[in-house]
């Protein structure tokens, strides 16, 4: 009877994370639709505003990222270190204990030249490779507009060739009034930060499960 009881009490455990992290998942996924609903919405609806037309160049800086390459790949796991960052779906490839050459000026997006994907970044960093270009917003620019305007282009391609300089930064796109912009990447930033929490909460109840998964074994 006790060996019973023990047994139903470890599928209690682990039964309420399965089912969180289940319901998490296409949670999750549905919220991606919804924001990228939203974003089209939004910059489709820009048509209706008074907009300027302006190159990406003139309203975008980029730096080279040579300066802040890390020097050795063997990353750690310990989060109180230096990310290393990469522009595509890997984002954070781990991090390093090198305290020079770290990218610490603000806020920026780092762009990936050959897959054209694009990431928002807040905090200090260094990156894997050259392959990447680090933009900044120029006077009277909200840089998250910018960034949910490269989001909303779906930018894309099958080349295996840099693309920034030769493509992205003449193109045309329409810049509305700086209180639209900041209205825009306040109300991208809320529902992000709503997704970011959903994510955090599925991967706390996934450690909650192999926590439990393993003091079963003890």
């Amino acid at each position: 009877m006790d060996e019973w009881h023990s047994r139903q009490s470890h599928k209690r455990i682990l039964g309420v994370p399965d089912c969180v992290s289940c319901a998490a998942s296409p949670l999750i996924k549905e919220f991606n639709t919804a924001m990228s609903a939203i974003r089209k919405k939004v910059f489709v609806s820009l048509k209706e505003e008074h907009t300027e037309s302006c190159e990406i160049n003139q309203l975008l800086t980029y730096e080279q990222p040579t300066a802040y390459i890390v020097t050795n790949d063997e990353y750690s796991t310990d989060t109180t270190l230096i990310p290393v960052l990469t522009a595509n779906k890997g984002f954070v490839l781990g991090y390093t204990d090198e305290d020079f050459s770290i990218y610490q000026k603000g806020e920026c997006i780092i762009f990936d030249d050959f897959t054209m994907d694009a990431k928002y970044v807040s905090f200090p960093f260094k990156v894997k490779s050259s392959a990447i270009k680090i933009l900044t917003a120029k006077p009277n620019v909200n840089l998250r507009f910018m960034f949910e305007y490269l989001s909303y282009l779906e930018l894309k391609s099958e080349e295996h060739k840099r693309h920034y300089i030769s493509e992205i930064a003449s193109l045309v796109v329409e810049l509305p009034s700086k209180e639209m912009q900041n209205k825009i990447a306040s109300l991208m930033t809320s529902l992000d930060n709503k997704l970011a929490l959903e994510e955090n909460t599925k991967v706390k109840y996934e450690d909650e499960k192999q926590y439990q998964l393993s003091q079963m074994f003890i």
